[in-house]
């Protein structure tokens, strides 16, 4: 276990292991790197939308893509 006594400690610790779960009190903290937290934020967006897609196919909420794309000509080009 890293002891962190200071924000350069903490900075130090973070750029060695990409994230640090601190705890106080019994409640967790997680510390990263903004990048790292960008790209969990985006791996979590596009699994909620596949899972969404995934159940759309399931109940049959889907169209022919032939379908869509008539409709988008006829609604977007003059």
């Amino acid at each position: 276990m890293i002891q962190v006594t200071n924000i350069q400690d903490l900075k130090t610790a973070v750029n060695q292991n990409g994230e640090m779960v601190i705890t106080m009190n019994n409640n967790n903290i997680v510390i990263m790197k903004m990048e790292e937290y960008r790209k969990k934020i985006l791996k979590k967006d596009i699994e909620e939308h596949l899972l969404k897609a995934e159940d759309d196919i399931r109940n049959g909420r889907v169209k022919e893509a032939r379908e869509v794309f008539k409709e988008w000509k006829e609604k977007y080009i003059p």
